[in-house]
């Protein structure tokens, strides 16, 4: 059952933010154990052919639509804080988890808390550009045009990136469980792209590549939407 006591929000920024330091407790034992999971939704995305009409949720298969079909996620760290006025509690996690977008994401951790009423809670999960094929996002999908043509598409991210997951008045009862799941909605990469910007891109080996070096255009619109592109709800 979801609960509804929480107010959350999904703020993505780059590495440049800094997680201020204090006095902690790492993983203190007995409370409620908060674990933590990616879900992703929106597997397929309408593409307009005016951009404001793209990033929709669209029907797998039909046509002006990007379907995603396969893609990973390379989280380096995870770190976990929560406080209230008379404790602050902070855990980390580290050690690449290689998350299957495509299947039932594993538990990236968990960690113990006392009972209490938080004032905030943040999850922060820590991408780092790779010089190996551990990238921390790919994506890749079939675009399918007006006229029902389709075309491979492929998205690599790898730029150094931390997601944040912020909770405020959290209840946390002994002996509960609680599961934190931040969604990350494919859909809304498509968010602000014509159909025109996939129609019009460069093919290599008849596959639109979206990457720092190829298509940049089309690369710089996904990265500004990997702003709008989650959320969280959290579960006990």
């Amino acid at each position: 059952m979801k609960s509804n006591f929480l107010k959350t929000s999904l703020i993505l920024f780059g590495l440049g933010s800094i997680l201020a330091a204090c006095n902690k407790n790492d993983s203190v034992g007995g409370g409620g154990e908060v674990k933590y999971q990616v879900k992703p939704t929106g597997y397929s995305a309408t593409v307009a052919s005016s951009s404001s009409g793209s990033g929709l949720v669209a029907v797998v298969g039909s046509s002006n639509s990007l379907n995603f079909t396969s893609g990973f996620l390379n989280v380096n760290e995870v770190d976990f804080e929560a406080e209230n006025k008379t404790v602050e509690i902070e855990y980390e996690l580290k050690g690449i988890s290689n998350v299957d977008l495509f299947n039932l994401s594993p538990i990236l951790g968990s960690v113990q808390i006392p009972e209490g009423t938080y004032d905030e809670v943040e999850l922060k999960l820590v991408l780092k550009k790779s010089t190996d094929n551990t990238i921390p996002l790919t994506l890749k999908g079939i675009y399918k045009n007006e006229a029902g043509i389709t075309t491979p598409v492929e998205f690599y991210f790898n730029e150094d990136y931390e997601i944040e997951v912020e909770a405020e008045d959290v209840v946390i009862n002994s002996n509960s469980d609680y599961l934190g799941l931040i969604n990350l909605q494919l859909n809304k990469l498509l968010l602000n792209v014509a159909a025109n910007d996939l129609s019009l891109a460069t093919k290599t080996n008849n596959t639109i590549i979206i990457s720092s070096t190829s298509n940049v255009n089309l690369y710089n619109k996904f990265k500004a939407n990997l702003n709008a592109f989650g959320d969280c709800d959290f579960e006990d």
